[in-house]
């Protein structure tokens, strides 16, 4: 990086910390979302009242169509991968962002998802899956489930749904319950904590909803899509909730989709966890933007040549 570039990211830090941007949207400039937020590391008000506990989950060998998770889900990252579009064809694959580095990631398979649980922040640093018109509705309903821990990470990293109470934040899906009524099994996985994040009520039963039931819309259009999102945090401190106070509260989310029905394309979307409704043309970035925000690499089984033209540009009308 060079002294220009440093320059240039310390000024807009100075306009970012003296504009009283507080109530904005999510849509910045690359560089002043990138002074903002660093990676450490459809859901309603009932999401956030007390659970009881439900039985422990038993956690899938193969998938509804007979195939291993293995297989379902096979490892894409940059030093396993082929660049040609048989991996592409390979599926749920495609949504696996690369290996990271410069995190503690354990990587989890689930029948619906798959997602990369850091230990230090207690929350998923992504969750990524294929959504298909199929898999857009279902006979499994969300009271047919609870939160509940994830007992495929260490009982000391475990977060439990009672960290949420009067937190003031609603335990908040990163894959949403919406895109897991297909199947009993995917519906009580998406709601262990793994996969819960502290968002604020305003965010998560407003604007961000409102993406979710747009990416099943957008599943129900194109056949299907692939969708990776997660936390994001602040370079500084990051408030804490739980007893002890231990499960990192993000300062927005991210979510990037891609297509590959036609002309392949990709959007991105940045949200700030604070109260507020926006357009959704407000939160658009291009996934080349919020790879820079959050520091990780998205669709890299994708060949070179694609994945370079729709990660560059952001269209809300292309879709």
């Amino acid at each position: 990086m060079n002294n220009h570039f440093i320059s240039t990211i310390a000024l807009l830090i100075i306009v970012w910390s003296v504009s009283g941007c507080g109530n904005c949207s999510g849509k910045l400039s690359p560089e002043a979302e990138r002074s903002m937020y660093d990676l450490s590391n459809g859901a309603t008000s009932t999401e956030y009242e007390n659970e009881t506990e439900a039985e422990q989950p038993k956690q899938p060998k193969r998938s509804n169509d007979g195939r291993d998770q293995e297989t379902r889900l096979r490892d894409c990252r940059p030093d396993n991968r082929d660049k040609g579009m048989a991996r592409v064809e390979t599926g749920e694959s495609l949504a696996w962002p690369a290996r990271l580095t410069n995190v503690p990631e354990q990587v989890l398979r689930r029948k619906a998802y798959v997602l990369s649980f850091n230990t230090e922040t207690l929350l998923p640093n992504w969750v990524a899956w294929k959504l298909t018109s199929e898999e857009t509705d279902g006979p499994w309903k969300r009271k047919s489930a609870k939160f509940h821990e994830d007992f495929d990470i260490d009982p000391k990293y475990q977060v439990f749904p009672s960290d949420y109470n009067r937190s003031g934040y609603d335990r908040g899906h990163m894959c949403p319950a919406g895109d897991n009524k297909w199947d009993k099994e995917a519906m009580r996985e998406c709601f262990l904590m793994t996969n819960i994040c502290p968002q604020l009520h305003s965010l998560n039963s407003g604007d961000w909803n409102s993406l979710e039931i747009q990416c099943r819309d957008w599943a129900r259009q194109y056949g299907e899509i692939y969708i990776v999102c997660g936390p994001i945090f602040s370079k500084k401190s990051n408030k804490k909730i739980g007893r002890p106070r231990r499960v990192t509260v993000p300062v927005g989310f991210f979510k990037v989709i891609l297509c590959m029905k036609g002309s392949p394309k990709a959007i991105g979307f940045v949200f700030k966890n604070v109260p507020g409704h926006h357009a959704r043309n407000e939160y658009v970035n291009t996934v080349d933007d919020v790879e820079r925000i959050v520091n990780m690499d998205f669709f890299p089984a994708l060949p070179d040549r694609i994945e370079n033209r729709v990660e560059a540009k952001a269209n809300l009308d292309d879709w």
